[in-house]
């Protein structure tokens, strides 16, 4: 069975590029804002210097876009081949790998589409913080470099906290560009590696496909682990594979696989379920990570090693929360998931 870990660390150079570029936004800022702040003119100089901001801005997003294009035609590549080794064990050797170069070729355009909506939202982003950050500010009257330090850096945490928003999935949820990225990215390489998998299986000449299980499976998917179904259609008496994603498998973030089913020689009894309590148990884990890194954003962003060693402090007390929670729960603790990037 394909680890769903092993595609998700395919997916963490891509989700690190918007990671990096979204520190370097927010860096950007706070550098801007800390210049001349106990100057009486701080806010008509911070407003002159706009211009410059944008232009730096459009540098973190060239830097973004540089190479993104190759990256996400490797992920989805390496993702499928994934997929198509592990539906071959069970096969003949002389099945044919890979799937229909037009087939990945979509799944590839649509990635690197939404991964290229984040270069104007990022550039939209760090102009609409800045200017925030310098009216909160000034709407408050106050003069002086320590008063002034102390609202721009509560506001600044504000926006840094909840990371460069904006982004909205095909259901309506919303989510921050590193979130949203990591989510885009496991779904293109869970998705193309069950490409590569049914592929395989249609040029080995099998119809009948296994669904997968997973311990933390949501509710969508629960119903279809362990159940055979045809992908084509061309077995009766079992349900189609567009019938089963109609229901709601292979969701965004799913991490269902679909595994070839010979009679007599496929064990479905040995297909693990979803378990309610370890679903919870991890969406949990991931609110702690979130946070994690929200505070470490906010210590990467600091004007002052005041705030710095405040927010590192807040860091240190939801890792050892993290610490506790996956202790407990016998999860495993993923330290990529907790990082944040670094400057470009």
């Amino acid at each position: 069975m394909i680890d769903p870990e092993q595609l998700s660390r395919l997916a963490q150079r891509l989700v690190g590029r918007c990671r990096d570029a979204e520190l370097a936004a927010f860096a950007l800022v706070a550098r801007r804002l800390a210049k001349r702040l106990d100057a009486d003119e701080w806010a008509a100089y911070q407003q002159l210097q706009a211009a410059g901001l944008s232009r730096d801005a459009r540098r973190i997003v060239r830097a973004l876009a540089e190479g993104r294009d190759a990256e996400v035609a490797a992920l989805v590549t390496a993702a499928a081949g994934v997929g198509a080794r592990e539906a071959a064990l069970p096969l003949s050797d002389s099945a044919a790998a890979g799937s229909p170069p037009g087939a990945l070729a979509a799944l590839t355009r649509d990635l690197a589409g939404r991964l290229a909506a984040a270069d104007l939202r990022i550039l939209r982003a760090t102009d609409d913080v800045f200017r925030q950050v310098i009216a909160r500010v000034t709407a408050q009257g106050l003069a002086g470099e320590y008063t002034r330090r102390q609202a721009a850096q509560a506001a600044l945490d504000l926006f840094s906290g909840r990371g460069i928003t904006g982004f909205v999935d095909a259901s309506g949820r919303q989510w921050n560009l590193a979130s949203y990225a990591e989510m885009a990215c496991r779904t293109a390489a869970n998705g193309a590696a069950r490409m590569g998998a049914i592929d395989r299986m249609r040029a080995a000449g099998h119809d009948l496909a296994l669904i997968g299980g997973s311990s933390s499976g949501c509710e969508l998917c629960a119903e279809w682990e362990g159940e055979v179904v045809s992908v084509d259609g061309l077995t009766p008496g079992y349900p189609t594979l567009d019938e089963a994603e109609g229901a709601g498998l292979f969701h965004p973030n799913c991490g269902h696989m679909a595994y070839p089913w010979v009679a007599g020689l496929t064990d479905a009894a040995g297909v693990a379920h979803s378990d309610p309590d370890v679903y919870e148990a991890r969406q949990q884990q991931r609110y702690l990570e979130r946070g994690i890194r929200s505070w470490k954003m906010r210590s990467a962003v600091a004007m002052d090693d005041a705030s710095a060693a405040a927010a590192q402090a807040k860091v240190r007390e939801w890792q050892v929360r993290l610490r506790e929670h996956v202790a407990t729960n016998g999860l495993k603790r993923l330290s990529y998931r907790e990082q944040i990037g670094k400057a470009i």
